[in-house]
């Protein structure tokens, strides 16, 4: 029994269907969003990638040498893109437009579109373009490029050192060359359903299939209105994009196109091939005009421009637009992962094994956390009930995972899986990343977002989202059981609620916490002090000599209100204090005012009676604020419970 290349996974970890028994169930799921993105089938081993250095003769990492290597290939792969001579321009073509060529101004103006203000000369000339060695006529308008006619992707500074080498470029089939570098850089998503597990932006429909999927579909009526109108929005966008102008026609004569048609016919490797072999990783790109192949270099992913020779581009071209099952292929990806980097690191980072090997550890010991593959991702029940699905990809706020709430473990809400109002796909759940949990390696992230969604009772204390699908999923009929577990949540939730309710907020102060201080302003000692400072945030400005009741002012029309009940309990300035301590106001209690003291507080409650309205109209308490506060004086004593404290 072999271990699988990610974590280790044992046996019932294995995919046989889909031919990747070398690949357990969850490194399928987490490895594309892993290092460089690559797709499980994608991975060449260090193996392979020692005998392809091997085959192009043991070059170092040194790019100039790779590029070399492949020159020297013996492959008739790039032999498509030559002839002899024969197809160069004839003289009339020459008469009526120049050689293409372009200079450093035209390169500028290139790299930034922008047309504005550009010399109407050179924007003519630009537009009236020039030929290429084979006849062919390329031009470029208001930010593209057009090959005989045709909008095509072009790396114009490569092709600019090309046409510089003046040496064999009579044979070259530029034509050709270029729409099929035009037809790999184009990127093109997935139109099925994998594109939403599998968007890690290195994962592509191979352009052959591009054209097969536009020419099976282009006619198709999909049932249901909803899907119409998708594949209505899909087919806008592809024929604006890859579909305009990208048909099998155009490449009838390359090599790569006759490979497909030969695959074609053979029933038994197309069905092999499945949905996985349509798929492939980003190799060329044209960026700034330089055509550019990704790889992998010590220092990680990067992109490198190509060599400056038309045998190497028409080669790679080849490799990288041959049938994805073609060993063509294939060796292309074992150059891209091993040919450029000297290193012995693996292509999972050793930390991201161990996050591997935790998170199959957490999956194993849980019997509520389970693979879902047909999803390409991980499900939970959580404590409440509540199921998730979490799936690594982009997620809100630059979160490198996905959640999705997929109802209730009961079923009666939520159910028939992730579906939100009308029907429709019930949007994911507002999930942020803590700094903390974004300096861990993505398995290692994902392991502690699992066990929190598996935990959802406490961690909704700290996820809003999470208690808020808890409420909406949880059936009313609940659980004797968690009746307990109810009554605490619900009256949690009540507290927080009403603790950012402002008029709540503002019923409690004027109803229970003056009052209490007026308490203790009636009970304290004569001859004990109390300082009133001015207001710091967060810091009470109250404080009372031989006790611990504190209390916070805020606003001059509270401080008046304060002031009416110090005089009217008996206390006095006491200056002398004030002097020696430094201090604003320092009180002392001389006496303890008089016994019946209705009209006094009265008097101080209506100066802060408009402060228990809402916005200055709506009355928040039913009763006269004065009713709110003791008017028989009780003389010294003892505080009342919950008083020798901060008040407020």
């Amino acid at each position: 029994m072999t271990e699988c290349k990610g974590c280790g996974g044992e046996e019932m970890w294995r995919d046989y269907s889909r031919g990747q028994d070398d690949w357990c169930l969850l490194c399928q799921i987490v490895t594309p969003h892993l290092g460089g993105g690559q797709m499980p089938w994608m991975i060449r081993s260090i193996e392979e990638g020692e005998a392809l250095r091997r085959k192009l003769g043991s070059p170092d990492c040194r790019p100039a040498r790779v590029w070399r290597a492949i020159r020297l290939l013996e492959s008739d792969a790039a032999d498509w893109a030559f002839n002899d001579g024969s197809r160069g321009s004839d003289g009339d073509d020459e008469g009526r437009h120049p050689v293409w060529e372009i200079d450093d101004v035209d390169v500028e103006l290139m790299d930034s579109g922008e047309i504005q203000g550009a010399e109407p000369s050179r924007l003519r000339k630009l537009q009236r373009g020039g030929v290429l060695p084979d006849g062919s006529h390329l031009s470029w308008a208001d930010g593209s490029f057009y090959l005989d006619g045709h909008p095509c992707r072009i790396p114009y500074r490569g092709l600019r050192k090309l046409m510089n080498r003046k040496r064999g470029l009579e044979e070259v089939d530029w034509k050709s060359l270029l729409l099929s570098v035009d037809a790999i850089c184009r990127q093109i998503p997935i139109p099925w359903k994998v594109q939403e597990v599998l968007d890690n932006g290195h994962t592509w429909l191979h352009p052959v299939e591009a054209m097969r999927y536009h020419g099976e579909h282009i006619d198709r009526r999909p049932d249901g209105f909803a899907a119409a109108m998708g594949m209505r929005r899909y087919w806008r966008w592809a024929r604006s994009n890859w579909a305009n102008g990208l048909t099998e026609e155009k490449f009838i004569d390359t090599e790569w196109m006759r490979r497909w048609r030969s695959m074609r016919d053979d029933t038994t490797v197309r069905e092999e091939q499945g949905r996985n072999g349509k798929l492939v990783p980003s190799t060329l790109s044209i960026k700034r005009g330089r055509l550019q192949l990704r790889v992998r270099r010590p220092g990680g992913w990067r992109k490198l421009e190509l060599d400056s020779n038309p045998l190497v581009w028409a080669k790679i071209v080849t490799w990288a637009l041959s049938p994805t099952r073609h060993e063509d292929h294939r060796m292309l990806m074992g150059i891209q992962q091993w040919l450029f980097t000297d290193t012995d690191v693996q292509l999972l980072s050793q930390e991201d094994r161990k996050g591997m090997e935790g998170l199959r550890t957490n999956i194993e010991v849980n019997e509520d956390i389970r693979l879902n593959p047909g999803a390409y991702a991980i499900e939970v029940t959580g404590d409440s009930g509540a199921m998730y699905r979490v799936r690594p990809g982009s997620g809100a706020h630059g979160s490198r995972m996905v959640v999705f709430g997929l109802g209730h473990s009961s079923g009666e809400r939520g159910q028939g899986g992730p579906r939100g109002r009308y029907g429709g796909p019930r949007p994911p759940l507002c999930i942020v990343e803590s700094p903390q949990l974004r300096r861990l390696c993505l398995p290692d992230a994902l392991g502690s977002t699992i066990m929190a969604l598996k935990n959802d009772l406490v961690s909704q204390r700290y996820i809003d989202t999470v208690a808020q699908y808890i409420r909406e999923v949880t059936p009313s009929n609940r659980d004797p059981r968690n009746a307990a577990v109810d009554v605490v949540r619900n009256a949690q939730e009540l507290r927080n609620r009403l603790r950012n309710n402002q008029a709540e907020a503002a019923v409690r102060r004027y109803t229970e916490a003056f009052p209490r201080l007026w308490s203790v302003l009636l009970r304290r000692p004569l001859g004990y002090r109390l300082t009133l400072t001015a207001r710091d945030v967060g810091v009470p400005n109250m404080r009372f000599e031989g006790c611990d009741a504190e209390f916070t002012t805020r606003g001059v029309v509270e401080r008046r209100a304060v002031y009416g009940m110090l005089e009217a309990s008996g206390w006095v300035r006491d200056h002398e204090e004030e002097r020696e301590r430094g201090l604003l106001r320092v009180y002392i209690r001389l006496g303890t005012g008089e016994q019946n003291l209705a009209a006094q507080v009265e008097e101080f409650a209506e100066i802060i009676e408009h402060l228990a309205h809402l916005n200055d109209r709506v009355r928040l308490i039913a009763n006269p604020l004065w009713t709110y506060f003791e008017r028989v004086n009780p003389g010294i004593g003892e505080l009342l419970p919950g008083h020798d404290q901060r008040i407020d």
